[in-house]
């Protein structure tokens, strides 16, 4: 059960069960920019220092001017600070400038990182996580974040800069505003105060809408990628799908579009009593400073010296609120994004030690049982059986009888409920990851090409680290090799059309023997094949597994099939139904038993006949032609 419960569990989790605090998440985001991209950190800082002193430059710049005049300076004293001033002013814009091009250029890769280690996240997770619907729709909802235009993670270094450069500026301007009068600051200050308050209701709502959204986006997403989808274009153009695909597009464009809506809605109220607020600031600041004029409390030059520096306080306060709200959002996706790097891979392999294994193993279940999270009832139950090494298994039986179940707890993709699996004696959660991994050549039924060339897909390696004969060799027994030979590259053709430039295509069948040349060639102790004649005819199916016998000679090897006339050549059979092992024995044993096997063999062989007669009738004809 502690599979189970496990697999229960993470459905379940929540990446704001694990208190990621705004203050932790900000010195995440400044240790990870430090350590990454220690000049950016550096520029960021740069930025605040430079950002600050520009609106002082520029407000003491007429200050100086009319002090001048006031004061009646030396022409020599008057023109040397001038021209000092103007060119700290041209030095700061330019390196200002300077530095803003190129923390921009850098915030690619600094975001990147972030992608790669998202993409390794999901590459090395436990099979059983990967499955679950939780896991991947915060994986999406993460890289939505990182990419999607408008998301706070694809622009964090800027708003931090910016919010730096808000904190800082009010502070300094604050201090300088607060020499003249505490309320030309209050007057300052007050609406951006009233302004945050007037905003946290709205910010609430948002928290609930991204959401909805975000599953409304994911689902738009999948019709988009089914539209581009050759192995998806067949049916969708023979049975009419695409009114129907449209519509769930158009479904779920309408609920985006309405919780954006809302979004808005929430707020407008708030920026509209901005909007006054920052009127009257604006005009009380003003008429303070006017009547301090007026009354002669307050030379010219100060004047022209405080009016810029109230608007850039000004400035540095609707800085912070917005940098503020940006911030409470990034600080989301940063909690969820570490939530989900935090996330334990699993804990289907303890062992530590690498090992490698020479020659065929034994596999025993013991007691070994599966129940998927949220379901009742156990797929396998009170499993015991032993395949001996370099004994040849095959394990049938009608659709639905477990046997796809058991091969993924086998392969280690899934933990057992209850009992265990050992190999040479060992429980399969006891090796490392690996090791054990090593141990395997598996062919499934559904297969995925991946976008390299033939040889690379065989070998799962590089040009550089490929026996190229050995390639060749197990494209050949797995019968692939005469259509293969035709293409202009051979083995060197890649697959994988729309992304590999001219790539080529291969049927169903074709795919399954390449997989199954790619299990010759990792020359693993165990072969576990999965189904992998599924898309052949009866004819190919037989040539198919001639081969399959002599390279499974010296491994152990298990065969899933539910036609039965196709475990012949094995040592034993395992007949399941409902999660259980019925009966057991050779074929001949099983066809004298008279049991469930026999019968459904009756059946099925029937079927065959008449399909391998018809098929030896056709090519008997072709061959006269």
């Amino acid at each position: 059960m502690e599979a189970n419960q496990r697999m229960s569990s993470e459905d379940k989790r929540n990446p704001a069960d694990k208190k990621y605090s705004f203050v932790s998440n900000a010195l995440f985001h400044w240790k990870e920019l430090f350590v990454r991209e220690p000049a950016v950190a550096a520029c960021t800082i740069a930025l605040t220092a430079v950002g600050t002193a520009l609106p002082l430059m520029n407000a003491r710049l007429p200050k100086m001017v009319l002090k001048g005049l006031e004061e009646h300076w030396d022409f020599p004293v008057f023109f040397g600070r001038l021209s000092v001033l103007i060119l700290l002013l041209a030095a700061a814009g330019m390196l200002k400038e300077g530095i803003t091009a190129y923390v921009d250029g850098m915030r690619g890769p600094f975001e990147d990182a972030y992608n790669l280690r998202l993409l390794k996240k999901r590459l090395t997770v436990d099979y059983d996580i990967l499955e679950s619907r939780k896991f991947n729709d915060d994986a999406y909802a993460i890289y939505d974040s990182l990419y999607r235009n408008q998301a706070e993670m694809k622009h964090c270094i800027l708003i931090w800069q910016q919010f730096l450069l808000a904190v800082v500026g009010l502070v300094i301007y604050g201090s300088i505003l607060l020499e003249e009068s505490v309320f030309l600051l209050g007057m300052v200050l007050l609406p951006t105060v009233l302004t945050f308050f007037l905003r946290g209701g709205a910010q609430q709502k948002d928290r609930k809408l991204r959401r909805s959204a975000e599953e409304a986006n994911r689902k738009m997403q999948y019709v988009e990628s089914k539209a581009g989808d050759f192995s998806a274009g067949k049916d969708i153009r023979i049975f009419d799908l695409s009114g129907w695909l449209m519509g769930i597009y158009r479904k779920e464009r309408n609920s985006s579009e309405k919780y954006v809506k809302e979004w808005e809605n929430g707020y407008l109220a708030a920026n509209i009593c901005d909007a006054l607020l920052c009127f009257i600031r604006d005009m009380s600041a003003y008429f303070f400073l006017i009547i301090q004029i007026v009354q002669g409390k307050m030379a010219v030059s100060d004047f022209v010296w405080y009016m810029p520096l109230v608007g850039s306080c000004q400035q540095a306060c609707q800085g912070l609120l917005e940098m503020g709200e940006r911030l409470g959002k990034l600080n989301l996706d940063y909690a969820r994004l570490r939530a989900f790097l935090d996330e334990n891979d699993g804990d289907t392999f303890r062992g530590r030690k690498k090992e490698k294994k020479q020659g065929a193993v034994s596999v025993e279940f013991c007691h070994t049982g599966f129940t998927y999270p949220g379901s009742e009832k156990p797929t396998l139950q009170n499993l015991n059986f032993t395949i001996r090494a370099g004994e040849k298994i095959a394990m049938v039986g009608l659709n639905g009888a477990g046997k796809t179940t058991l091969v993924k707890l086998l392969c280690g993709l899934y933990k057992p409920t209850e009992g265990e699996i050992r190999i040479d004696g060992k429980a399969i959660g006891d090796y490392e990851k690996e090791s054990y991994y090593g141990l395997i050549s598996s062919v499934f039924q559904n297969v995925q090409l991946l976008p390299l060339t033939i040889a690379e897909n065989v070998s799962s390696g590089t040009k550089e680290n490929m026996d190229r004969e050995k390639v060749i060799n197990c494209l050949k027994l797995a019968g692939l090799w005469e259509k293969i030979e035709d293409f202009p590259d051979k083995e060197n053709t890649s697959l994988g059309k729309g992304i590999q430039k001219n790539a080529v295509g291969l049927s169903g069948g074709e795919q399954q023997k390449l997989w199954m040349a790619r299990a010759f060639y990792k020359e693993a102790p165990l072969l576990i094949l999965d189904e992998p004649t599924a898309a052949l005819d009866p004819l190919a199916e037989q040539e198919v597994y001639e081969k399959y016998v002599r390279m499974s000679e010296g491994r152990t090897s298990l065969f899933i099939s539910h036609r039965l006339s196709s475990t012949r050549f094995c040592d034993r059979i395992l007949f399941m139904e409902n999660g259980s092992i019925l009966e057991e024995g050779s074929h001949e044993q099983l066809l004298a038993s008279g049991g469930a096997y026999a019968r459904l063999f009756g059946i099925q062989s029937r079927y065959y006949q008449k399909e391998c007669m018809g098929q030896e009738v056709q090519r008997d004809a072709l061959a006269a032609e």
